[in-house]
């Protein structure tokens, strides 16, 4: 990761101190808050000028003279146009927090603790290189809800900001990428530099010498019709989120469509991958979830292949077995995806949302298409695609924000370059932490939560409940109208509306079913009563392969200096446990009550160990990615340096 120059300085000087501070030796909080009171005397007009007369002098001094007083001079100017605008006032976490972005590493600032305002320091330091902030966020929801709260305080300065949108045509695109800050989702930069990339493709090989001519000439026009401006910042919003849980998909944009139908090749295919039987033509495995044809098998579909199906294909029959094979084992509906408008529609297993815009590749998507007995759509071509290592590497400054960072410094930094700073709360927590309850089945847990529920609605505190998948939603949505309570449900697309209900949910007595990130970002605020009642109780269905997800729907209770309470009921049929440990399935179900299903064994140690085992596999999984990428890489490089021979 290549850092900006002028950046030098101050990052070798503030992130030292903010990774080990010493006493009496940080004073440049002091420093913002004296200048942001002498700001306070100036009127609007001046204010401006005195944010454009920094802009102009960062731009202009050698790069030896950028100290510290820069960022002193851009934090106060931001202090006192929150202070003006929302009449906000930074606490020292926050200010914190922006000095770790600036500094260029991941803050790790847990939830409620102002993660919006905090990235618009820095957003607003970095704007006065002239060269472009993006600001990355997990969602269409939260980029335009953080633009909408930043634009006003931006404006009063003379900071121009943008917003990309899905609805936007490619001139509103191109207008908002010119802006001095942008806002987006971590995919909508990624998919506009591969659009950009498609752009500046040559249509035809140009003879030799043409395009440095061009430029001479200044008729060059390569980079004319691209939306984005040279990759320079990059402030990433749930940095944890796209940096690891994403960073084994990488972003692909399609192509074409391929012209032929073929319908009735899947249709067949299906219909084939039907009569094969486990063990004798494939083997499932469970655990590693994976299918594989024996030679009896691809001898079996083989001589199965009518000779009209035969000329149709594109790729070898058993590949459209296998991939049916998958589509009917290891693809669940409700799970990895819905049927929405008769279409198949992928969940994401990271964030549980909805990706209408996403297809899977190599035919998978025509398997689950047939097995749904939905319309089949054609497979298209790839275009471009890159991983999100690799595209966020080619920023000149990187810098992230999160509430979970902690035990994946080493991935952090090995990768993306990016060490992690740990801030304070601005409050100590008051949550509460009830004991793990286990149990042998599904539908002894479900009941048990409904019990639960019931209690504690009745003692006056709202209730989240967060799953893992939609299919988990509407069960247990089920199990609660048996029980009579009444309850609302979120289970993926992120809508405004959706964000409202969320930040409702702390009303008293408020029951809600959501998907571990939905309405991730938003700010529950609890009413007096609920308050009184003791705060947000969230109750986690079921353990994530990552301890960090458990920690984001657990950090939805206890803000700031809320009170608030959690649990997490374990089933030994829950995935993470049949899939990867079947010995703890046995011991908890053997030691499970007969009549009430419940298990009062304590498995936390047990559970807790096997999360750090996929935490190391999924972090192995992710390094193989990398290290993949990288050798291609250089083959390319090896390839074109071959063709200039």
């Amino acid at each position: 990761m290549s850092a900006l120059k002028p950046y030098q300085t101050i990052f070798d000087t503030i992130l030292p101190r903010l990774k080990r501070p010493r006493n009496n030796d940080f004073r440049i909080l002091d420093r913002i808050r004296q200048r942001a009171k002498k700001l306070a005397q100036l009127n609007a007009n001046r204010l401006k000028l005195k944010f454009s007369e920094l802009r102009h002098r960062v731009q202009t001094e050698p790069n030896s003279k950028l100290h510290n007083h820069f960022v002193v001079e851009s934090f106060a100017l931001m202090t006192e146009s929150v202070r003006r605008v929302t009449g906000k006032i930074y606490y020292d976490c926050q200010l914190l927090g922006g000095l770790s972005l600036v500094a260029g590493s991941i803050a790790e600032m847990q939830t409620g603790e102002g993660k919006t305002i905090t990235v618009g320091l820095a957003a607003a330091f970095n704007s006065i290189f002239g060269k472009g902030v993006h600001v990355a966020t997990t969602n269409a929801y939260l980029a335009e809800r953080d633009h909408e709260e930043l634009a006003p305080i931006f404006r009063l300065l003379g900071i121009s900001s943008g917003l990309i949108a899905s609805e936007q045509n490619e001139f509103e695109k191109h207008a908002s990428y010119r802006c001095d800050v942008t806002y987006g989702t971590g995919f909508d930069f990624g998919f506009d530099f591969l659009k950009d990339q498609i752009r500046q493709r040559p249509t035809a090989n140009p003879p030799l010498g043409k395009r440095f001519l061009d430029r001479i000439r200044s008729t060059d026009t390569s980079n004319s019709q691209t939306s984005q401006r040279e990759l320079a910042f990059a402030i990433i919003d749930e940095a944890d989120s796209v940096l690891l849980d994403e960073a084994t998909t990488p972003l692909i944009l399609s192509g074409q469509p391929k012209l032929n139908d073929q319908t009735e090749v899947f249709e067949h295919a299906f219909s084939t991958a039907n009569r094969l039987v486990e063990n004798r033509h494939f083997q499932w495995n469970r655990e590693t979830h994976s299918i594989r044809i024996h030679e009896k098998g691809i001898e079996q579909v083989n001589h199965q292949i009518p000779a009209a199906i035969k000329r149709q294909l594109t790729k070898p029959w058993h590949h459209y077995i296998e991939q049916c094979l998958r589509a009917k084992f290891l693809f669940e509906r409700g799970i990895h995806y819905i049927i929405k408008n008769q279409q198949v529609v992928i969940v994401d297993q990271n964030t549980g949302r909805l990706h209408d815009e996403r297809k899977w590749k190599n035919g998978l998507h025509q398997a689950i298409e047939t097995k749904e007995k939905v319309a089949i759509s054609k497979e298209t071509s790839i275009a471009a695609q890159i991983t999100r290592q690799k595209y966020f590497s080619r920023y000149q400054h990187v810098s992230g924000i999160t509430g979970t960072a902690a035990g994946n410094e080493n991935e952090l930094f090995r990768f993306y370059h990016l060490p992690v700073v740990k801030i304070h709360r601005n409050k100590p927590s008051k949550r509460i932490g009830l004991k793990t309850r286990y149990f042998a089945d599904h539908i002894s847990k479900y009941q048990a939560i409904a019990k639960s529920v019931k209690k504690i609605q009745g003692q006056g505190q709202p209730v989240l409940i967060g799953t893992k998948t939609i299919a988990q939603t509407e069960t247990l949505s089920q199990v609660l109208d048996q029980a009579a309570i009444e309850h609302k449900v979120l289970n993926g697309i992120q809508t405004q509306n959706e964000a409202c209900i969320i930040a409702a949910s702390g009303d008293s007595g408020v029951v809600t079913i959501a998907t571990n990130m939905a309405g991730r970002g938003t700010d529950i605020r609890l009413s007096e009563e609920a308050r009184k009642a003791g705060g947000l109780h969230v109750i986690v269905v079921e353990h994530h392969e990552s301890r960090r997800v458990d920690r984001q729907i657990i950090g939805r209770t206890a803000r700031q200096d809320d009170p608030g309470s959690y649990q997490v009921f374990v089933s030994a049929e829950d995935d993470i446990l049949t899939k990867n440990a079947s010995e703890l399935v046995k011991s908890i179900r053997q030691h499970s009550d007969s009549l009430t299903g419940e298990c009062y064994k304590n498995f936390d140690s047990k559970i807790r160990r096997l999360q750090i085992q996929l935490e190391k596999a999924a972090y192995a999984a992710r390094k193989s990615l990398v290290l993949r990428d990288k050798w291609l890489e250089k083959k390319r490089e090896s390839m074109a340096k071959l063709a200039t021979i």
